[in-house]
């Protein structure tokens, strides 16, 4: 999946964030060879075009055809700092919408991954990026890898730790697959995670995966542990047998919580999550999670849709 990785769709907002996004797309781009494409989205509103960013008082006020000028400028500048070493191509729309605008630039020129900021620090960048970035991930029918303001990459290996959060069912080995072709791409290790629920009526919603109903005692939590454990190691050697991997499983009431403190205690650099091929409330519980992820996790996420 990940040598698939050659369009390479960056969408930048012209502030902090905009380095860490481009090194991150740059970083995968030297792995699968790929171009990076980037892109910034012009608003056509008056209040958007009137930020500094545009030069307003120097184009005469909000004018879409000068913010767009100097939207190519400030594009080649980032590309000239950060992608010289990179193949890469300028893009810009205008939009009225950042998220219709990314879409419709990724269906365009055909992008098979888009990296991009989630947020910046504080303030109006803050919530500007969360919500851009949170809709991307929910509409995107595209792989999408978010990252975060104030992250550090190193020289060479920026996803040494690739924690993999799935469900037990076949349909897992969309995550893993591409984990693993990220872990052989950068030498890196997966931390495949399943987390056994603790509450009876999921145990019974999900009976078919952990066969954990038995006699008149209903949901058995023991049982379900041990199945989980067991298909979690299969799963294991079936896709990924060829690079390092430590199977993580939890018994947990609240699967983001224990996802979270999960990515810290082990040091993730990078979280692999997947709703590919799941359907019902199992796919509304995994979108909802993957959701959070992006809003809460400390290292980036890539979400993986169909």
């Amino acid at each position: 999946m990940t040598s698939s990785f050659r369009q390479i769709l960056c969408p930048v907002y012209f502030d902090e964030t905009s380095p860490i996004a481009l090194e991150y797309a740059r970083q995968v781009a030297k792995k699968t060879g790929g171009t990076i494409q980037l892109l910034h989205v012009v608003p056509t509103d008056e209040v958007h075009l009137l930020r500094k960013v545009y030069h307003p008082d120097i184009g005469g006020g909000a004018n879409v055809v000068w913010a767009e000028k100097v939207a190519r400028d400030i594009l080649l500048e980032l590309a000239e700092e950060h992608l010289s070493d990179t193949p890469h191509e300028i893009v810009t729309r205008t939009s009225s919408d950042p998220v219709t605008g990314i879409l419709a630039a990724e269906k365009e020129l055909g992008s098979d991954l888009v990296v991009m900021a989630t947020h910046g620090r504080t303030g109006l960048t803050h919530f500007i990026l969360g919500s851009v970035a949170e809709k991307v991930v929910r509409e995107s029918r595209t792989p999408v890898l978010t990252t975060r303001s104030g992250e550090k990459l190193g020289n060479t290996h920026p996803f040494r730790k690739i924690l993999v959060p799935i469900d037990i069912a076949e349909r897992s080995n969309v995550a893993l697959v591409c984990a693993r072709q990220l872990a052989e791409q950068f030498q890196g290790t997966i931390y495949p995670l399943h987390i056994v629920p603790n509450d009876e009526a999921m145990l019974r919603l999900r009976e078919g995966a952990y066969h954990a109903r038995e006699g008149e005692h209903g949901a058995n939590l023991v049982l379900a542990e041990k199945t989980a454990r067991q298909r979690l190691q299969e799963l294991a050697r079936e896709y990924l047998n060829g690079v390092p991997y430590e199977t993580v499983l939890h018994v947990s009431g609240d699967p983001g919580k224990t996802i979270i403190e999960t990515e810290r205690d082990i040091g993730a650099d990078l979280m692999v999550m997947a709703t590919h091929g799941v359907t019902g409330i199992l796919h509304f519980l995994l979108r909802s999670l993957t959701e959070k992820m992006v809003r809460e996790a400390d290292c980036p996420v890539l979400s993986l849709h169909q």
